[in-house]
């Protein structure tokens, strides 16, 4: 019964760890294979022939380097050879057997160069190997030290061309994935009708489209191979929407730079705006014409031949899954075809997933569900369409006080079930490693097809950056990189030889009453997605002379994914993988999806502005999921760079939240307000900064009895304010009351920083008139009794006496 990968065994770091650190050290590789080895000195194949007929010589092209800091000399090359292996499994075991498992041939190489520290020397030699048989030969280049002692050894593994006799050829179709990083700046919003300018923090990929560039290069050696009928039908190019839709936008002008301009417009004084500005628009990039060309091939290959979406941006559909945002998964599985189509005028293979990792994770499958293509309604209104219907108004939103905490801030793990899709109408069929050609029902829907891990696992191994899969055996890992690029490259194409040979039957099998031996399971060929083309014309290569010679039958990926009538439920197994993402980084991610989530629901749609909430906010979701990425993050010699990048990212993209959190903010006249009675009302300002409207609600807290009487649901227009009146009633204290206000979004999520305002009542209330007339009226009371005591005033006896005198007179 087919396998199921997980994580349950495996317990993954809480934080990322470099593969040097003795806790994740033994998950990369086992410390006990080839140990030693290269520490003095190294032996490297530059140039050998990925396969031979019997009997061929078999030459080779060799880099010796001196790694010490004293002179060497006296080195040589001695060539070993072990007997043919029967399996892919028997295969990386001779990638790590002792030295002396491998029996001497040919001669001995002797390097006439004294070596200084530090210093290489090339040489070419005739191993001397003698094959004479149809096979796969395990060979080690030993090299010794003056005292014959083993410095370091080389190993690959060569295939003998032919198809023995009485044999039939077995199926073979393979995967031919294309994806590169995609360094968009973080931070971009979405505008309409038109996308936002592209800006890009290098000329990374318009390097890799260039003519000389691996993207170039890869579609190349693809056009020249599918000339063959037989390999075209073998193959599906693996397409990557990011990197589709953003060669698309490339190819219509970019701009280079380390930061993009600001999506929140703030009021500036006149002042401001007096020089000082920085520039902020970069300089033009000079890809877009390479763009162009690139698309147009692979508009050709997508026109004759078989194409399939991988997940946006190569992401991890584990780690996605555990953010437990639907919208997230969503654009991760669902949206790819459509960009295809849109793109390249077909969406290719439908409702078929290619998990990066090769597995799927512990609980990741029902999220899968969500990859329904032929249920989705994308192609006619968009995500946007089904946001709407997903947030429909809630009448039942909850008012008052709460906490001031929102999603950036929360330190909690989503759970897995939140990103679950509703069970697809239409099998969902997720590749990955395991048993070849099996089938097993994952959740309601979705299926698994695997194909043949040892085969991934060797495939991987390939290129300047080798890669360790979760899905291989722990014991036979080892540091990939000590054997040469050239070696890894030759052993890839062997191992597809192997994996043919694997799938012969008998011609004519003997006819008895017993139950007929089941056919060989077809050879299913996984590349990693980030290959480079020198191993793609390796690998492809060998493709296409095992289905010329006739030694493997073309079989087409739709062929592959038939299941058979009775599937049964699969069964979980476990995996360590050292390169999965950790509870740290999943966080992040989870803080800012339902940040997004928070901010799109706070927009409300303007029939007079073309942008709509979910396009606005759809390239945060991207920078997320480009965070996410597989990439090269299975690599040990560049895990640790893709953690600081996905690091970085993560870090633009909360800076650009923050920005657009205090776009949507509350304005208050002062820190202190002061209002000369307990029914006086409040004044603040909400300020908008968005390109749409937003409703919101106020939020508050403050201490034990107060209550801000807010007003219900606002509307701010699009780049907008208005002016909110309150009132409050406060717990009567001789220094006031301190409240937080806050905006949040329909559903009571806090958007907004809080804002601080300390409420102060003048001490002249009701009752401090009546005293204060009271103490009025008895002080007048005083100053006439007073008066009364003094006799009548001045003016009064002046008055008197001159009457006095005039009567005298």
């Amino acid at each position: 019964m087919l396998a199921v990968a997980g994580l349950s065994a495996y317990a993954v770091p809480p934080v990322p760890m470099s593969p040097d650190n003795a806790e994740v050290a033994e998950e990369w590789s086992n410390p006990a294979v080839r140990a030693g080895e290269g520490e003095r000195a190294t032996v490297e194949v530059l140039e050998a022939p990925a396969a031979v007929s019997a009997h061929d010589p078999f030459h080779v092209k060799l880099r010796v380097t001196n790694r010490t800091d004293e002179a060497l000399d006296g080195l040589a090359v001695l060539a070993r050879r072990a007997a043919p292996v029967a399996s892919l499994g028997e295969q990386r075991v001779a990638a790590v057997a002792g030295v002396g498992e491998y029996g001497v041939v040919g001669g001995r190489k002797d390097v006439d160069t004294r070596l200084l520290p530090g210093e290489s020397t090339e040489l070419e030699m005739d191993l001397g190997l003698d094959l004479a048989a149809v096979g796969t030969y395990p060979v080690a280049l030993q090299l010794l030290d003056d005292a014959s002692a083993t410095l370091d050894t080389d190993r690959f593994h060569v295939a003998v061309r032919g198809v023995r006799d009485n044999v039939r050829a077995g199926g073979m179709t393979a995967l031919y994935p294309i994806s590169a990083p995609v360094d968009i700046v973080p931070g971009e919003t979405g505008e309409a009708p038109e996308n936002p300018p592209l800006v890009l923090a290098s000329e990374t990929l318009a390097g890799e489209l260039a003519p000389d560039g691996r993207l170039s290069r890869l579609v190349d050696e693809y056009l020249d191979a599918a000339a063959a009928s037989q390999v075209g039908y073998a193959t599906c190019v693996a397409l990557d929407p990011a990197l589709v839709d953003t060669v698309d936008r490339m190819a219509g002008g970019y701009t280079v730079d380390d930061e993009r301009p600001t999506v929140v417009e703030e009021p500036k004084r006149l002042r401001d705006s007096w020089g000082g500005a920085r520039d902020t628009h970069g300089e033009p990039g000079a890809g877009a014409d390479d763009a162009k060309v690139w698309l147009d091939k692979v508009r050709r290959i997508a026109a004759t031949g078989c194409t399939v979406a991988l997940p946006w941006a190569n992401a991890d559909l584990g780690a996605v899954a555990r953010t437990g945002d639907p919208w997230l998964m969503r654009e991760a599985v669902e949206r790819g075809p459509f960009v295809l189509e849109r793109v390249l005028g077909t969406a290719g293979t439908l409702n078929t997933v290619v998990p990066g990792t090769g597995y799927v994770e512990a609980g990741t499958a029902p999220a899968l569900g969500w990859a329904d293509h032929l249920r989705s309604t994308i192609m006619d209104e968009g995500m946007q369409g089904a946001w709407e219907r997903a947030h429909a108004a809630d009448e039942d939103t909850p008012e008052g006080a709460g906490t001031s905490e929102s999603a950036l801030d929360r330190a909690e793990l989503a759970d897995l079930a939140g990103a679950a899709a509703p069970a697809p109408t239409h099998p969902v069929q997720v590749l990955a490693a395991g048993e070849p050609h099996s089938f097993g029902w994952l959740a309601p829907g979705v299926m698994q097809v695997g194909y043949q891990d040892s085969l991934a696992t060797i495939l991987a191994a390939t290129g300047q950056a080798p890669e360790t899969t979760g899905t291989s055996n722990t014991d036979l890992r080892f540091d990939y990189s000590e054997d040469s690029k050239a070696a890894r490259d030759v052993s890839a194409a062997a191992a597809v030889r192997l994996a043919a040979q694997s799938a012969w039957a008998p011609a004519d099998a003997p006819e008895t009453e017993a139950e007929p031996e089941p056919e060989p399971a077809p050879v299913f060929v996984a590349p990693p997605a980030t290959w480079d083309a020198d191993t793609a014309a390796v690998v492809l290569g060998a493709v296409a002379d095992l289905l010329a010679s006739g030694a493997s039958r073309a079989v087409s990926l739709g062929d592959y994914l038939r299941a058979p009538a009775d599937v049964q439920p699969a069964e979980p197994a476990d995996v360590v993988d050292p390169a999965a993402y950790t509870d740290a980084e999943i966080l992040q991610v989870t803080q800012q999806a339902a940040f997004i989530n928070d901010l799109t629901a706070l927009m409300v749609p303007d029939p007079a502005i073309a942008l709509t909430r979910y396009g606005f906010t759809l390239p945060l979701r991207r920078d997320l999921l480009t965070a996410l990425t597989v990439g090269t993050r299975r690599a040990r010699l560049r895990y640790d760079d893709n953690v600081s990048a996905t690091s970085a990212r993560l870090a633009g993209s909360r800076a650009a939240l923050n920005e657009l959190r205090s776009a949507v903010t509350l304005i208050p006249p002062g820190n202190v307000y002061t209002r000369t009675s307990a029914s006086s009302p409040l004044l603040i300002v909400a300020r908008n900064g968005l390109p749409l409207p937003v409703e919101t609600r106020i939020g508050y807290s403050g201490p034990q009895g107060a209550r801000l009487n807010v007003p219900g649901m606002l509307k701010v227009p699009a780049r907008g304010s208005v002016t909110v009146q309150m009132t409050a009633d406060l717990p009567e204290t001789g220094r006031g009351s301190q409240l937080q206000l806050y905006l949040t979004s329909a559903s009571g999520q806090p958007i907004s920083q809080p804002v601080e305002i300390a409420v102060r009542t003048s001490g002249v209330t009701a009752g401090g008139w009546l005293v204060a007339g009271a103490a009025v009226l008895a002080a007048l009371a005083v100053l006439a009794l007073v008066r009364g005591r003094r006799g009548p005033p001045r003016e009064q006896r002046q008055e008197a006496t001159q009457q006095r005198e005039r009567r005298r007179t």
